[in-house]
């Protein structure tokens, strides 16, 4: 099962994956040039609880790369979460 992020243009997810070098910025695994796996890399912003509206205008400079496992991982946390402790899970 791949994990599912927003959807952002064909070109933007291409110069993203590029930008990265094909790396998941979360846990650094790359995918090989040509490997299939590498179009099951998700481009989405940092915060994976940011709404598909709002993430597909964020600016390409801001958006990651995650590996299906990394963003799955951050997503069923999310949903693990009390409400009021989601707000504090992402500062630094």
């Amino acid at each position: 099962m791949s994990a599912r992020g927003p959807m952002v243009s064909g070109l933007l997810w291409v110069r993203v994956v590029k930008r990265e070098e094909r790396r998941c910025t979360l846990c650094g695994r790359a995918r090989a040039e040509g490997d299939p796996a590498v179009h099951d890399l998700v481009v989405a912003p940092a915060d994976p609880r940011t709404p598909a509206h709002i993430a597909v205008r964020t600016p390409e400079d801001e958006l990651k790369v995650w590996c299906p496992a990394c963003f799955g991982r951050a997503t069923k946390r999310l949903r693990r979460v009390p409400a009021s402790q989601i707000e504090t899970l992402f500062d630094l």
